[in-house]
């Protein structure tokens, strides 16, 4: 039986490090994600930036050409000036000059935001390109990294998988459905040391006489608190480690 408990604590040792290979390989797919959302994230704002300038261009060249309407509009208005004859209407005429002028002027103060824009924009889609850039040669070294880390974790599954095969051959069909039966519920630690008179499982203590039994490492004995398989690690030194 002794042989068996050895076999069992090797199984439960390989079942951790499949477990843990498993565990990395689940999270591996978010990792990815994250790596194509930061690059979808740098698209929508370069995406969102050239809108932007696109808007303000737009918004010029609509008030560039009010800008040159009213300039038109003020000359033809002044070309006038000279056909009126009465002094009421002259001075008429002349505010209607000066309204013509000021809201030019109002199209200039609007061009002058509306380039400011346009250069915010131009500046924002600059830097956002150099990030963007940057990003991607980033992503593409860390993808290729993710990659190589999965081609590990796969090769060291593998080996470990065959690892277990070639274990639990050697366990008697009994004590291995004993514990793959308890492995889950128990969260992976279903074979553990018995170290003085204490379940080192549960923590809990060991009635005396289970504690004499289960020194001997002659039989499988569970913890009565836990159901934890106990074993006797002194009487095991040889082939625990």
């Amino acid at each position: 039986m002794e042989e068996q408990l050895s076999l069992l604590i090797e199984l439960q040792d390989i079942d951790g490090k499949i477990r843990t290979h498993q565990d990395e390989k689940k999270h591996l797919p978010d990792q990815l994600a994250a790596l194509e959302q930061k690059i979808a994230a740098n698209k929508t704002e370069l995406d969102k930036a050239n809108e932007a300038l696109a808007a303000a261009q737009k918004a010029k060249r609509e008030r560039d050409s009010d800008l040159e309407q009213g300039g038109q509009k003020v000359e033809r208005m002044k070309a006038r000036t000279s056909e009126i004859k009465n002094n009421k209407e002259y001075q008429a005429h002349l505010k209607e000059i000066d309204a013509a002028e000021q809201e030019a002027k109002a199209i200039e103060d609007d061009i002058l935001k509306l380039m400011e824009k346009i250069d915010a924009a131009s500046a924002e889609i600059k830097t956002t390109e150099t990030r963007a850039a940057e990003d991607a040669a980033s992503v593409e070294v860390e993808k290729k990294h993710l990659e190589e880390n999965l081609a590990r974790i796969e090769g060291e599954l593998a080996a470990e998988v065959r690892s277990r095969g070639e274990v639990a051959s050697r366990i008697d069909p009994v004590s291995l459905a004993q514990y793959e039966k308890r492995y889950k519920s128990l969260g992976g630690k279903v074979v553990v040391e018995a170290r003085g008179e204490s379940c080192s499982g549960c923590y809990m203590s060991i009635p005396p006489q289970i504690f004499v039994n289960v020194k001997k490492n002659t039989e499988l004995i569970s913890c009565p608190n836990c159901h934890r398989i106990l074993y006797y690690k002194e009487a095991l030194a040889p082939k625990i480690a």
